[in-house]
């Protein structure tokens, strides 16, 4: 006999199958399917711990960071009323992982309030599983499709291995799968809620839906007499998923994007924005207000907002990329790309040196201790863009470093969207080598490793001005060299990352004859100034008369340089008294440049020069006063400055480490307006001289100290 059934047959009476947990029992599985899954097998199926064992649930790894399960398991009532997105009422831990072995805290849900589903956010990605991708083709009846999850069996109350059960589609609606066991003994049982329903593609497997509710015919505490295995799905393959649109996808209403630093969603109201993990909108296209609006990927390659009548544009990236994709990146930034690859567009959402992955720049300085002892510290930034008590992780004794021959950079060099460390080394022979020190969850440091070097006559430490920068557009930060040779020529060599944080070997690509750039008149920035997603480097050059020009060297796509245009001068500023910095001052996508300027009766001001286009050609504006200080307030020379987004808003700041006049250090920020203007210096952490010498610490930048 047929075991299709009417969807209302189906539906009628199930119940929701997350589960208060009770005791564990540990020992062989015989899930209520078949053969418990094999030691490693479908390690990206989590088992949640929900609350002090109050509940559990299972979830599946959807990106590193980001698993997708019932959102059932989180609501006030179990299995039944609405949840509030943010941190979790109860705190929840996800295991996963080959054997079940990575333990993980969830930090963030993101519900659904069409379908039983939420994305999870956890504390740190997770490493050597393989996330699950959505499928993109609805199931039809008849199909056949596995669910994997924790919950119980026959035999067992909360077993602690996966398991598997095979289901038949039963008819399919906007939402929803209405399923059957395909055979009496294939049920998804309490505790399986949030379980991936899969079906076998290319090798792999694909995400179809989410276990949510069932008969629990035969699963271990049902009535003997309930034999119905009947099931209903959340359904995931209409919706988007990952973290990439390709031509002719569409984000409908809560569709969301994820990375490890950020998320594209497209809220209920139209607007499509990009949330940081602080839970800061960090961009949006300013489309609230249109119900219905949809996001779309175009064929023709352009990121677009579309009214509910389907045709009117709201918003577009204004690019042409057939072939391409919109991408966001683990470091936060969404770009539009082109079929092969390179940037076309950026929403400049990625928040530089955020060490923790919390969504706030953070600063680390190298220490070198006076009995020779070295270590990085890390300074955090705090909400309102304090920064805090330094963290010390690196630490080493005396002669395993030697400071006088390091320059100091910070990136993401691997992409996972956590700042790093680097040092450009010099050693007496003449090599040379690149150390890179990886950033953890903590905020902290793991050991440096060797991630490029040249031996002797290659390259020479004195000659080179690293600089860091993501300069192709892949979403890791690379490297930069302005390398003035004995002969007073000049070259650029770009040293691109790779996923594990080394570096391809260098190649050139502008360059100068000798005397014509001098770099002892070189003061440089990096940023992406042109918002094509790659990020450029700004000169700023002191002519013969001591005025200033600024050059912009546009990064090409494989990350090299091309030759440089004047964006911005000033015939009244005198160079030597200029200190650059760039950042997106005001938000919109474009990193800026300004100038803090020491006058000569001791007063200081920043002027900011928004980078903006005009008539089709790029430069920087007019300077603007955005920060003034009196006479003998602030000095310049007892100063170590990093611009970054301290607070989370979206906006760089600018922030010091000051050398105070009674001999304290003490941080400063100066928070950013919507307007580029500086709010008044806040006050963060500060030590005695007795216990932080200001000359012994070097900042990590991503251009060098003018």
């Amino acid at each position: 006999m047929s075991r299709f059934r009417s969807r209302a047959a189906v539906t009628a009476g199930l119940t929701a199958i997350a589960v208060a947990a009770g005791c564990l029992v540990v020992g062989p599985v015989q899930a209520a399917t078949g053969p418990a899954v094999t030691e490693g097998g479908h390690a990206s199926t989590a088992r949640l711990r929900i609350g002090d064992d109050q509940r559990a649930c299972s979830g599946v790894l959807v990106a590193a960071q980001w698993l997708a399960t019932a959102a059932s398991c989180f609501a006030d009532d179990l299995g039944a009323g609405p949840v509030a997105a943010g941190k979790p009422q109860w705190r929840t831990t996800a295991v996963l992982g080959p054997a079940a072995g990575t333990t993980v805290e969830v930090v963030e849900l993101v519900p659904r309030t069409d379908r039983d589903l939420v994305l999870a956010r956890l504390a740190s990605p997770v490493a050597g599983t393989t996330p699950v991708p959505f499928a993109t083709t609805a199931p039809a009846p008849g199909e056949e499709l596995t669910v994997v999850g924790f919950g119980r069996t026959k035999e067992e109350w909360a077993p602690l291995t996966r398991h598997t059960a095979a289901f038949t589609v039963q008819s399919v609606s906007g939402t929803t799968l209405a399923l059957d066991g395909r055979t009496d003994d294939d049920a998804i049982c309490a505790g399986d809620a949030g379980g991936p329903l899969l079906r076998q593609k290319d090798g792999g497997f694909e995400l179809v839906a989410l276990a949510s509710q069932s008969w629990q015919g035969g699963c271990w505490g049902t009535d003997p007499a309930e034999t119905r295995n009947d099931a209903v799905s959340p359904r995931l393959d209409n919706i988007a998923g990952g973290n990439t649109l390709t031509p002719g996808a569409v984000l409908r209403a809560e569709d969301s994007l994820v990375s490890n630093a950020a998320r594209l969603t497209l809220r209920a109201d139209g607007d499509l924005v990009v949330v940081s993990n602080a839970g800061k909108t960090l961009w949006s296209t300013g489309t609230a207000g249109h119900l219905g609006a949809t996001a779309r990927f175009t064929d023709s390659g352009n990121l677009t907002v579309v009214d509910a009548d389907g045709t009117t544009v709201l918003w577009e990236s204004a690019t042409t990329a057939p072939g391409g994709s919109a991408v966001l990146q683990d470091r936060g930034d969404l770009v539009v790309r082109d079929a092969q690859g390179a940037s076309q567009w950026a929403a400049g959402t990625e928040v530089r040196h955020d060490y923790n992955g919390d969504g706030r720049s953070d600063m680390a300085a190298w220490y070198n201790y006076t009995d020779g002892r070295d270590a990085i510290h890390t300074f955090l930034g705090g909400t309102d863009g304090t920064l805090t008590k330094p963290l010390k992780s690196y630490d080493v004794a005396d002669g395993v470093w030697d400071t006088r021959a390091m320059k100091y950079l910070t990136g993401d060099f691997n992409g996972d969207g956590r700042g790093d460390t680097a040092v450009l080394k010099g050693y007496s022979d003449t090599s040379v080598k690149l150390w890179v020190a990886l950033g953890r969850a903590d905020g902290g440091f793991d050991a440096p490793y060797t991630a490029w070097s040249t031996p002797a006559g290659g390259f020479h430490i004195s000659y080179m001005t690293p600089h860091a920068g993501d300069f192709n557009g892949d979403g890791r930060d690379d490297v930069a060299v302005w390398y003035a040779y004995a002969d007073g020529s000049t070259k650029l060599w770009t040293f691109t990352s790779t996923d594990r944080g080394t570096f391809n070997a260098p190649f050139s690509s502008w360059s100068a004859p000798s005397g014509s750039w001098l770099r002892s008149r070189v003061k440089s920035v990096v940023g992406d100034f042109d918002g094509d997603g790659r990020d450029d480097l700004s000169v700023f050059y002191g002519q013969g008369d001591d005025t200033v020009k600024t050059y912009v060297f546009p990064a090409a796509p494989d990350g090299g340089f091309t030759t440089p245009a004047v964006w911005w001068q000033s015939a009244s500023l005198d160079w030597n008294r200029t200190t650059p910095h760039a950042g997106d001052f005001n938000g919109d996508g474009r990193d800026d440049t300004l100038v803090w300027y020491d006058y000569p009766d001791g007063s200081d001001k920043t002027s900011t020069m928004l980078s903006e286009r005009v008539s089709g050609k790029d430069r920087f504006g007019s300077a603007k006063v955005t920060l003034s200080s009196p006479p003998g307030n602030l000095d310049v020379t007892r100063m170590q400055f990093l611009t970054g987004d301290y607070d989370g808003d979206g906006r760089d700041d600018l922030a010091t480490l000051n050398h105070q006049a009674d001999g304290t250090v003490k941080m400063w920020t100066w928070t950013a307006r919507p307007d580029a203007m500086f709010n008044g210096g806040i006050a963060g952490w500060s030590a005695p001289a007795s216990s932080w010498v200001f000359g012994s610490a070097q900042f990590f930048t991503t251009y060098p100290k003018s």
